[in-house]
């Protein structure tokens, strides 16, 4: 009997089974039982082989970018940056105390949204760092 025959029939509702594919779905079913979980882990790998996925390849080298603010508005650009997932010296050697708060104040908050890190290096050095890397190191201000 055809299939779609078959099929026409059990919409209509005459649940009628082709014998042929009983028997083939008992057989299936049979051989499955009796296969061992080894062979069918094997099959399951062979067939899983073939699916493989290029990885992207870095265009070029990375990037470490230094910033010497001048002022507040610098901030946006430095947070572009991390956005963009590059690491970051901030050097607030020659800016007024007061607006290097407010800005290492914003640094924080972003890079606490972002999951990236702030650290201190020296007195008026911070190293930001995205969410991707771990700022280590020996001094005071860093992790061990």
């Amino acid at each position: 009997m055809s299939k779609v025959a078959s099929k026409l029939r059990n919409w209509l509702g005459f649940d009628i089974v082709d014998e042929e594919e009983e028997v083939e779905d008992v057989e299936l079913e049979e051989e499955q039982e009796l296969e061992p979980i080894a062979a069918r882990e094997e099959k399951r790998r062979e067939r899983s082989r073939g699916k493989v996925v290029d990885l992207p390849v870095s265009s070029g080298r990375s990037k470490l970018i230094v910033y010497r603010p001048v002022s507040y508005e610098d901030t946006m650009s430095i947070i572009g940056n991390l956005k963009s997932r590059k690491p970051i010296i901030l050097n607030m050697e020659s800016i007024e105390i007061d607006v290097a708060q407010r800005i290492l104040d914003f640094m924080s908050g972003a890079c606490s949204a972002m999951g990236g890190d702030i650290r201190k290096i020296s007195a008026k050095i911070f190293a930001v760092v995205p969410a991707d890397y771990e700022i280590v190191g020996n001094s005071d201000g860093f992790k061990e």
